[in-house]
């Protein structure tokens, strides 16, 4: 077998690829007057075999590294700091997050001194604060500081929560906080870099339908995004009309997907869309242009079901809630609109049993569904427009327990 880098790319020994290699190497020694093995042991649990095992365990450890430095430059492969170095090749600012700040009030004996770093928690005990440096309480007995988040994260504390003092203090008698000054953000994960990456290196494409559509994945906010075109000048069967472009898109700046559309659309085309309040642009020359798209129009869907406990020890006590919730995320999309049921995919309810069915202990007697505003439920699929959202809500989903 071929370690090291290969055609498929880089191959690394593992431990027990290392092992046996030193084991056949060490058995195959011989001396050469006599032709004789000179080792008497060379089982596992031999002192020869117990050293050959740490040398195999430290150079596992190169091996590994070999293997990190051969993905480093490997787009779809690279992680942690490689890949934060690699994406800003591709101009991507990795975002390592920030923590949240708020402003405590310290109450107590005037005089006392509060060091910096003292640390005042949540109600729960879930956050932490430390002070960013020290107070003086005054002769009214308060003193004013910020304090920052331990964790990093969109943590926004509701005023009078962070009270709990762990950091005593002899004359420090309470604490309490406002509201936060600066709410945190969570750092880039691998996969979130992964994503940016993608999208950054497909900004740049040349037919126009795939440049638009990556312009707008690129705006922040954006979740999802589908281009439809009409090249003929009669309205199509979506109802698009001749020569018109029409942009579904979730998330996003109005102006900032609008300027995509503007910049990236030929000067021709024409706009269809929903928006209240469409964006008109006016040219250096006088030319108006109005840049329309749709947001979906979101559809609620209804969903009964009754269900049989078959199993009661494995049948969970808040079922119902656990049914309810695992619809809703399983409806959830991503961008490639694989998942869940995105803009424009229908709601087929045979999809729907598997949520259902990640919870154990009973079986389904009947499932219906159908669109909320119809006030009817049946066992058909349920058609969604090319611009429409199917949503599932908590609220609409009744589980009834034969």
């Amino acid at each position: 077998m071929s370690f090291g880098m290969t055609d498929q790319g880089f191959k690394p020994k593992r431990l027990a690829d290392i092992l046996d290699s030193i084991t056949n190497k060490v058995q195959n020694i011989t001396d050469p007057e006599t032709g004789e093995h000179p080792f008497v042991n060379e089982t596992a649990d031999g002192v020869l075999m117990q050293f050959a095992s740490i040398l195999a365990e430290e150079l596992s450890i190169c091996w590994e590294q070999a293997y990190e430095a051969s993905t480093q430059f490997d787009p779809p492969n690279a992680t942690g700091a490689a890949l934060r170095g690699l994406v800003q090749i591709n101009g991507i600012n990795p975002s390592y997050g920030s923590a949240t700040q708020v402003t405590m009030t310290m109450g107590g004996t005037p005089g006392t001194v509060i060091p910096g770093g003292a640390r005042i928690a949540s109600t729960d005990g879930e956050e932490v604060y430390t002070t960013t440096q020290s107070a003086t309480i005054d002769s009214g007995g308060q003193a004013t500081v910020s304090a920052v988040c331990t964790e990093k994260g969109p943590k926004e504390p509701a005023a009078g929560t962070i009270i709990a003092i762990q950091t005593p203090v002899y004359g420090w008698s309470y604490a309490t906080n406002s509201t936060a000054t600066s709410v945190g953000s969570d750092p880039d994960t691998d996969t979130d870099l992964h994503i940016k990456q993608e999208r950054a290196t497909s900004a740049t494409s040349y037919r126009q339908v795939d440049a638009i559509i990556a312009g707008i994945t690129n705006v922040p906010g954006v979740t999802f995004a589908r281009l439809y075109v009409n090249k003929t000048v009669t309205t199509d069967a979506r109802g698009i009309a001749g020569k018109t472009m029409a942009a579904v898109v979730v998330g996003g700046e109005d102006h900032a997907i609008a300027d995509v559309l503007r910049l990236k659309a030929g000067s021709l085309d024409d706009f269809q869309g929903n928006l209240d309040n469409p964006i008109v642009y006016t040219g250096d020359l006088g030319d108006v242009q109005t840049i329309d798209f749709y947001r979906p129009d979101e559809v609620a869907i209804a969903v009964s079901i009754n269900i049989t406990v078959t199993n009661s020890a494995a049948f969970p006590s808040n079922a119902e809630d656990l049914i309810k919730q695992a619809i809703v995320d399983y409806a959830e999309y991503d961008q490639a609109g694989v998942a869940g049921f995105p803009p424009g995919a229908d709601v087929i309810l045979s999809r729907l049993y598997t949520p259902i069915n990640s919870v154990p202990g009973f079986k389904v007697n009947t499932l219906q569904i159908g669109k909320k505003s119809a006030g009817t439920l049946g066992t058909s699929d349920i058609s969604i427009a090319w611009n429409e959202l199917a949503t599932f809500d908590a609220g609409d989903i009744t589980v009834t327990l034969t």
